[in-house]
């Protein structure tokens, strides 16, 4: 039978992580303010570049330029970018990514990129015998050190997907999909933005080396912002996640409340149970 010493020492225990991890909320709710601003306006900018993209890409293919390819490379040769997390406490956010993401490497078969330690651990876990390379990745913010390194190896190839969270809502982030290169995207642009090239510009020098221009930066601007939508949702979601431990922390201090109360009574009980006992023996020895 559990004790009063054990129940007292549950309790001050559950209390103890209570508090803890209303400090690790706070520090979440803190970093998640201080990019959530950022991210959402930028997010305007990268949608208005890529529509000018459009617009340039779309004045490019009417004057019929075939001797210039615009892409990068023509290798035909795709990759499949998971941008994970370091530490645990993202709530389920990256298991969501990594159940696209793994469905879409077992159909396509594409090189991988892993972005932090815990898509090491999942690789390990359930593509064990998939080859990848491997980035660290802070969670904290974008590195430029380590981002001049990714962008080096991802330019080799035609098509890049990006598998990361997406911020929605404070109570939704959804796993995404993002091409960052290829006809994919162009195609995805085109239907989202509705760019049918009715318009003619003048570009100088030429539009071709316009286009090679936005194409270049617009692949790294896409990249960096989709990793800084990737913090985003993982602050937000672990604050949910930090959010319903407290909750499981709350209903457990009650039912440890529960516990003690019941003891109390039975304590109480019993010291009554004694004490008539104690008169009835009494008045036997009395001859009461």
């Amino acid at each position: 039978m559990i004790s009063k010493k054990q129940i007292k020492s549950e309790f001050e225990g559950l209390l103890s992580l209570k508090n803890l991890v209303e400090v690790y909320e706070e520090v979440a709710a803190m970093r998640m303010q201080k990019v959530r601003g950022a991210v959402l306006q930028s997010r305007q900018f990268q949608d208005g570049l890529m529509e000018v993209f459009m617009r340039v890409k779309s004045a490019y293919r009417k004057q019929q330029i075939p001797e210039k390819a615009l892409h990068r490379t023509n290798n035909g040769r795709s990759v499949a970018v998971f941008v994970s997390a370091n530490a645990g406490l993202y709530g389920d956010i990256v298991n969501k990514i990594f159940d696209a993401f793994e469905a879409f490497v077992r159909k396509n078969d594409p090189d991988v990129v892993i972005l932090g330690k815990l898509g090491v651990a999942m690789m390990s876990d359930r593509l064990p015998n998939k080859l990848y390379n491997y980035f660290d990745f802070s969670d904290e913010g974008v590195d430029q050190e380590s981002f001049v390194l990714v962008m080096r190896y991802l330019i080799q190839f035609e098509k890049i997907l990006v598998f990361f969270g997406k911020f929605k809502t404070l109570l939704s982030q959804e796993p995404t999909i993002l091409p960052v290169s290829g006809d994919t995207l162009e195609d995805q642009l085109s239907r989202a933005l509705g760019v049918a090239g009715k318009s003619d510009y003048l570009f100088e020098p030429s539009v071709y080396d316009v286009a090679m221009v936005f194409e270049g930066e617009i692949l790294a601007s896409m990249f960096e912002q989709a990793l800084h939508e990737s913090q985003l949702a993982k602050f937000a979601s672990r604050m949910l996640a930090l959010d319903s431990a407290v909750d499981n922390i709350e209903k457990g201090l009650v039912k440890v409340k529960v516990r003690e109360r019941k003891m109390r009574h039975r304590d109480l009980n019993r010291g009554q149970l004694e004490t008539i006992s104690g008169i009835s023996m009494w008045k036997g020895v009395m001859g009461v």
